[in-house]
């Protein structure tokens, strides 16, 4: 009996010293200062460089997102920007050159939403506001000569909508100098919505995503890709059936022969369910083809310049809760999928 008793008070002993050392090793300082690899936590915008090389992307903590800068295997990650308490930094995009970036600085309350437009240095230095205090910034990209910038703006926010009428609405396609200077309405649809902008390396067409209402308050988004040259803008229609009228989320690709876009459709498991999954289309909405199949939500494709690859990003919680957004890249064709973990550091939320 008192073998029995010793052996027990030594295992009791011996798993009570494992459970402290591993306590101590989660609380000491040298775990939570190192590199904590995580595959989740960012939002749902990343820029690729021009040369493929290095991504830029929000990370949250606490609310609030700060950009950061990373290989693209997700190593060797850099925070860029330092965002005040409930203000959030997203969208960002790397000029052609690769030495600026541009994000929108976005502060949210329950009834209000203001967007506004920064420049930078790609390594975060001299950071300089370019847009009014009133405009309320959607998104925003680099010309093919990196001398002006083109961007959403909508003209009012709607605290009171439903769906697709809540939030920025009225939205329409302007330009302005990387200085400020020379503002410029492009399109005046004055649409529900527009979204996910993208350009062409020779600067001629610009594509994104529109969300219209249509008849009986129903709304129906499509990719338009807007024609510098002829100041005009065409919608293009996947041709196939596979794909909704409802696109999320697309790009035209730098040569401008081809558009990656995220479209809805019903959850063969689950119909009530709706899905999206990345597709791919000429510019004349002709040859569509699948290139993912997750059955969850797939958004934001950015087109590689060196292979015919392409980032995407998944909410991996799609229909269950809140967003986990996870960055992968695969070929065009569907083939060499790579899932890619950030090793973040820790979050620091100095002021801007």
């Amino acid at each position: 009996m008192k073998k029995q008793t010793l052996k027990l008070f030594t295992i009791s002993l011996i798993a009570f010293v494992i459970i402290v050392s591993v306590l101590l090793y989660f609380f000491s300082e040298r775990f939570t200062r190192s590199w904590i690899p995580i595959d989740h936590g960012f939002g749902d915008t990343v820029a690729l460089s021009p040369d493929d090389e290095k991504i830029v992307f929000p990370f949250y903590q606490s609310g609030d997102g700060a950009l950061y800068q990373a290989n693209l295997d997700g190593t060797e990650v850099v925070q860029l920007t330092y965002p005040r308490q409930n203000e959030s930094h997203v969208h960002p995009r790397y000029s052609k050159s690769g030495e600026k970036l541009l994000f929108l600085s976005q502060e949210k309350t329950a009834e209000s939403l203001n967007q506004s437009l920064y420049i930078m240095n790609k390594d975060g230095s001299d950071l300089t506001r370019i847009s009014e205090n009133q405009e309320l910034i959607i998104d925003a990209i680099f010309s093919e000569d990196d001398q002006l910038i083109y961007y959403l703006g909508a003209k009012e926010y709607n605290s009171e909508g439903v769906g697709p009428k809540e939030g920025p609405v009225n939205v329409d396609l302007y330009s302005i100098s990387v200085t400020g200077g020379n503002k410029e309405r492009l399109t005046k649809t004055e649409s529900l919505k527009k979204r996910s902008l993208s350009i062409t390396d020779d600067g001629k067409r610009i594509g994104y995503v529109q969300v219209d209402e249509g008849e009986e308050g129903k709304t129906a988004s499509s990719f338009f890709v807007y024609d510098k040259e002829k100041k005009a803008a065409n919608m293009v229609k996947p041709s196939s059936t596979v794909t909704s009228e409802h696109i999320y989320s697309g790009r035209i690709s730098p040569d401008g022969s081809l558009i990656a876009f995220s479209a809805g459709s019903a959850n063969p498991r689950k119909k009530s369910q709706t899905i999206y999954e990345l597709y791919t289309m000429d510019v004349n909405g002709n040859q569509v083809e699948p290139v993912t199949s997750f059955r969850t939500f797939i958004t934001e494709p950015t087109f590689f310049r060196e292979s015919n690859r392409v980032l995407f990003i998944q909410d991996q919680s799609w229909t269950k809760g809140q967003a986990n957004f996870k960055l992968w890249a695969l070929d065009l064709n569907g083939e060499r999928i790579k899932s890619i973990t950030l090793q973040m550091p820790q979050f620091s939320g100095t002021a801007l």
